[in-house]
């Protein structure tokens, strides 16, 4: 962590931080000392820390930091909680994009259907201009250098509504442009799990088909043949387990993974109702049932090469406590 300016002192004996504190401004009342540790001032080796019993030992570095440079931080922090309790948390995030784990129910990008609208790339665009400004007065304070490009977020690719789990935006629009020029190359694994009504016996297999979209309903019409507007679709799916009734053992659901070849808007739930079993949920493609009152799919794994670094990037999202009552 790069350090900020501000009052430096390195440790000389073991101690709490408060007493310590009281030991080095011994002029200063102590609730003036409490205020400053609360309000996020001390940082100990490069570390925020408000706990008053916080250990110190010999050689440890402590900074008090300038207030605006702690309010600021501070922004940040709160920037981060607000988008966090809209259910959206973030796995990852650097200087190109940002990895977050979405809520059902909460659509990529507005429908235009109402004036408004929440939507992920509203909170997460509000997310980073907020933690943009507040770096850009921390950096000022600290006389370092300032960031004055404009922050937003830009959409890579989308989630239904419905659709829980993992998603990747661009924080730039070079890196927008590189991830989806180069989607394909770059993007190695996006599995998704689903609960789809009844018995699959195939353990494994692939469906392969050409998607049109309706204009009126925006219903997305599979077809096994080439037609014409059709977008090449194909989803490869595993079975993994089943959800029984009772002694009967009647199979209610089964539990499977797909996985994208393509990516085309719907696609494994139009693909889960070519099985003939759709997924639990999904009343818009023949869905009867709807046991955990959602969609039934979730984006679980993600895995792709960062559009700059020379690494990849690995991300796992365990199933919403919703998808665990079913098996």
């Amino acid at each position: 962590m790069v350090q900020t300016t501000g009052q430096k002192f390195t440790v000389k004996h073991e101690s709490g931080l408060l007493q310590y504190l009281f030991e080095i401004f011994p002029g200063q009342s102590k609730t003036g000392v409490k205020t400053t540790l609360r309000s996020g001032q001390v940082t100990v080796n490069g570390s925020a820390t408000t706990a008053f019993d916080h250990p110190l030992k010999a050689g440890d570095t402590i900074v008090i930091l300038p207030k605006g440079i702690s309010i600021a931080r501070e922004v940040k922090e709160t920037a981060r909680e607000l988008v966090e309790n809209e259910g959206i948390h973030i796995i990852y995030e650097d200087d190109d994009i940002i990895v977050v784990d979405k809520p059902s129910g909460l659509p990529t990008i507005s429908t235009g259907k109402s004036q408004g609208e929440k939507t992920l790339y509203a909170h997460l665009n509000a997310y980073v201009k907020t933690k943009a400004r507040a770096q850009r007065k921390e950096n000022l304070i600290a006389r370092l250098p300032v960031d004055r490009r404009t922050a937003r977020v830009w959409i890579v690719h989308r989630l239904d509504r419905g659709t829980s789990g993992l998603l990747v935006l661009a924080k730039s629009e070079q890196a927008k442009n590189v991830l989806q020029s180069r989607w394909k190359e770059l993007v190695i694994e996006r599995i998704y799990t689903a609960f789809v009504e009844g018995e699959v016996t195939q353990e494994s297999g692939a469906v392969q088909s050409w998607l049109t979209e309706s204009p009126k309903s925006l219903k997305m019409h599979s077809s096994p043949v080439e037609v014409k507007d059709g977008q090449l679709a194909i989803t490869h799916f595993r079975t993994i387990s089943y959800v029984t009734r009772g002694k009967s053992g009647r199979v209610l659901y089964t539990k499977m993974e797909f996985q994208l070849q393509t990516g085309r808007k719907n696609q494994i739930r139009v693909h889960a109702a070519d099985l003939g079993h759709p997924i639990a949920g999904d009343d818009k493609y023949g869905a009867e049932t709807d046991p955990i009152r959602r969609l039934a799919l979730h984006a679980s794994t993600l895995v792709f090469r960062h559009p700059f670094k020379n690494e990849v990037l690995r991300f796992k999202s365990p199933l919403p406590d919703e998808f665990k009552r079913l098996g």
